[in-house]
């Protein structure tokens, strides 16, 4: 057999192999290492290698080289097509031999690819194309270190086996992008059934109380866990007064807790989340801050965030905000699951906002119960101010004109002139009236507790507190409060009274949270407020907060004309409570009642009628003179009973060393709560210095 027979033979048989490689899935690369070996002996070589195109087919990309020397054109090498002699053999088919490739280099120094296999020591070089469908994939290169190594002979019998090489690259690469695609949609089913074992452990945690706060504070720190940012913050939002406010957690070495202030909503990254209900991502803070939560992050120190909408059943609940202080950070951040944790948590958020509300109410009826059943222990009838004289139609027509509007009202009257009448008739003719008028004596309240009813306590806020109580202003949410001897709350309330009046918010004693109210302030007091204002025991800011439209009440001395009609009104008040009919009221007690200087003003004329409605057992109303005082004691030397109540207290806190409540205390001995003693040792101006047990 002739030395080409035999190279046929053998050539014949490297088909056959490679065919049978193919139809056994083998790997091109295996193929490549299979063919460099098995070809010795039939093609002349010391060199093979294989380029692919890569898309759009504009450069081809060195994927695999055997030589049996020293490589310098190393797998990876890449060149453009266009300007290339391959250009030509790729769009028509034909192989092409270079069989002196010092001089091919010479004449195109250009030549990267050729200078680097010269370098290598190659003389010759068959290029043959890899065609696939009928569409070019690549090339073969077959090298030699001798000159004039190729002709056509060695490119008739390559030819066929480069077809056989591009079938079997066109399937290593179907079968590589096929297991590219199962791999990728198998790590896509892995992610997904990670990401709902994460969203259902997560809803399981978040889900685990129905606490507002507790539940943020579960999503934060798996938050944290999760994509490692540096805070989490949960953004609450108003639409009743177009405000923000909320929380968030940061994370250092420990978690700490941020209060985020009541603000204006307008001009937000927070309003443009609610309206366009899509999340705000904010890459770099460092070029650009348009909005004004921007602006305050990059001052603390972050350099990015993320704000998510909360939504449920078609209703914002909230702002999930992720923010973190190093730069480029939100590209490794799992958005698609942050979104779908948006889900669950404002469902949480939803259930435990719902579960607040009907706490916060059900607490809020339970002590609308206490407040009104003390009410109803007190008979009222303001239907109408008793009165036709001058003085009574103008605090009529103060009354009306306020009445309608929420301005805060200052009530100026002595004492017993019925300034709570006026306060009542206040609320009753405004837009409130549906709503509670909840009375505050500020002189009753020991100034200890004043802060804790006024605004309410946490459990635990100090000794005593066994539970959340809530305060006035939250028991007056959507109504009025009336604030009685306002001149006497001490100092630190009224800073707190003042944020009142300025922000609309309370803070609980014992708590960190802001609670917005919606209550109309209508305050009273017997002394000269602005004397207090002078004499440093009253803040001016607060006064000028309270005195938006001060109300003067004449007293009765003042108004003597209303004399009669208070007394028909009295008399009236009291037969049906007593069961007695009286027809007239003799002509000296009407002289006695109209000439009498009444220190004690209308309260004082109820009472004095009350005592002789009980005495008297005919149709004919008397009163004794020596009921009424002109001094500090009665007309025949006896004390008034002012002056009996006076000594009495005086007493009861010598006995008990100055002690006001408590087992053995003045207010125990008395048989009074130590409130209600508080307030008379106001009225009666027993200082504590009596009641550490020094009297004069």
């Amino acid at each position: 057999m002739s030395t080409a027979s035999l190279a046929k033979t053998a050539y014949d048989e490297v088909v056959e192999e490679l065919i049978e490689q193919i139809n056994m899935g083998r790997s091109y690369e295996e193929l490549f290492d299979s063919l460099y070996d098995r070809l010795r002996g039939v093609v002349p070589y010391n060199r093979i290698a294989v380029a692919l195109l890569e898309p759009p087919g504009d450069g081809l990309t060195l994927i695999s080289c055997h030589s049996d020397g020293p490589e310098s054109l190393k797998v990876g090498y890449s060149a453009p097509v266009e300007g290339s002699t391959l250009r030509e053999l790729l769009l028509t088919g034909q192989p092409r031999i270079i069989n002196d490739l010092p001089d091919y280099l010479a004449k195109k120094p250009h030549s990267v690819s050729t200078m680097l296999i010269v370098k290598e020591g190659m003389r010759s070089n068959l290029t043959l194309p890899l065609v696939a469908g009928g569409k070019p994939i690549g090339v073969v290169f077959f090298s030699s270190r001798e000159t004039g190594t190729y002709d056509e002979q060695h490119a008739r019998l390559l030819k066929r086996l480069a077809g056989h090489i591009a079938i079997s690259i066109e399937k290593a690469q179907f079968l590589q992008k096929l297991e590219q695609e199962v791999h990728r949609q198998t790590m896509e089913l892995k992610r997904s059934e990670e990401r709902y074992r994460l969203l259902v452990g997560l809803g399981q945690i978040i889900n685990s109380s129905l606490d507002l706060r507790q539940v943020f504070q579960h999503a934060a720190e798996e938050i944290h866990k999760l994509v490692g940012c540096d805070r989490v913050s949960l953004i609450l939002v108003s639409s009743e007064d177009n405000s923000r406010r909320g929380f968030a957690l940061e994370f250092a070495q420990d978690a700490k807790w941020v209060e985020i202030p009541t603000q204006s909503l307008s001009d937000s990254a927070a309003q443009w989340v609610i309206e366009h209900r899509q999340p705000r991502i904010a890459r770099d803070l460092a070029q650009a801050r348009p909005f004004v939560e921007d602006r305050q992050l990059f001052e603390q120190g972050y350099r990015a965030y993320v704000y998510l909408p909360l939504i449920c059943r078609n209703q914002s609940v909230g702002i999930l905000g992720l923010a973190n202080r190093k730069e480029n950070q939100l590209e490794l951040w799992d958005l698609q699951l942050l979104n779908e944790l948006s889900n669950v948590l404002a469902t949480a958020l939803d259930n435990a906002s719902a579960y607040t509300q009907i706490a916060q109410l059900k607490a809020q009826l339970e002590e609308e119960n206490v407040y009104l059943r003390d009410e109803i222990k007190t008979e009222h009838d303001f239907s109408n101010l008793v009165g036709e004289g001058r003085a009574m139609l103008e605090v009529r027509k103060a009354i009306e004109q306020v009445a309608t509007t929420d301005s805060t009202v200052l009530i100026l009257g002595e004492t017993g002139t019925g300034k709570e009448l006026i306060a009542r008739a206040i609320h009753e003719l405004s837009p409130r009236r549906n709503h509670l008028l909840v009375k505050v004596n500020c002189a009753a309240m020991a100034p200890g507790v004043i802060t804790s009813e006024l605004f309410g306590h946490e459990q635990g806020a100090f000794t005593g507190a066994t539970k959340r109580r809530l305060g006035r202003f939250e028991l007056a949410q959507q109504g009025s409060i009336f604030l009685d001897e306002i001149a006497e709350i001490p100092s630190e309330t009224q800073v707190l009274l003042l944020r009142v009046l300025q922000e609309r918010v309370i803070e609980r004693v014992g708590a960190a949270e802001s609670i917005a109210v919606n209550v109309r302030v209508i305050a009273a007091t017997n002394r000269d407020l602005k004397a207090f204002v002078d004499a440093g025991r009253f803040r001016e800011d607060l006064f000028y907060r309270l005195h938006v439209f001060p109300i003067s009440v004449p007293a009765l001395r003042e108004r003597r004309e209303d004399i009669p009609a208070l007394i028909n009104h009295f008399i009236h008040l009291f037969e049906r409570r007593m069961n007695k009919q009286i027809t007239q009221v003799h002509r000296r007690t009407m002289e006695l009642l109209m000439n009498y200087h009444w220190p004690g003003n209308v309260r004082e004329l109820e009472n004095i009628l009350e005592r002789a409605m009980i005495v008297t057992s005919g149709d004919t109303l008397e009163i004794d003179p020596t009921w009424l005082s002109t001094t500090s004691a009665t007309s025949d030397g006896q004390p008034t009973m002012a002056e009996l109540e006076r000594r009495a207290i005086l007493e009861a806190l010598q006995r008990s060393s100055g002690k006001v409540y408590g087992p053995g205390g003045a207010a125990q001995a008395l048989g009074l709560k130590p409130t209600t003693l508080y307030g008379k040792m106001r009225k009666h101006h027993i200082s504590k210095k009596h009641a550490a047990g020094t009297f004069a």
